[in-house]
């Protein structure tokens, strides 16, 4: 069964569309994983106080929980 060149260009119009479905379907699905945050919640404040280490600094944690320390604070002692 030969195509008329409009059963050629209907046929691609109809892949394009579905292509284009399906990457603004994958990005969506993206877009929704990354919204969901997938980090744990910071933990208990420990008794002890963390060592100092320079040039360390740990990520912001968005878990339900306590808010994590402002990124001035985690280097504990000022330098003088």
């Amino acid at each position: 069964m030969a195509l008329g060149r409009k059963g050629y260009l209907v046929v691609f119009a109809i892949l394009l569309a579905l292509a284009a479905g399906a990457g603004a379907y994958y990005r969506y699905r993206v877009l929704k994983a990354v919204a969901e945050c997938d980090s744990p919640a910071p933990p208990e404040k420990p008794a002890t106080p963390p060592p100092n280490l320079p040039g360390f600094s740990a990520g912001a944690a968005c878990g339900p929980g306590g808010t994590p320390a402002p990124a001035s604070a985690a280097g504990a002692g000022a330098k003088k």
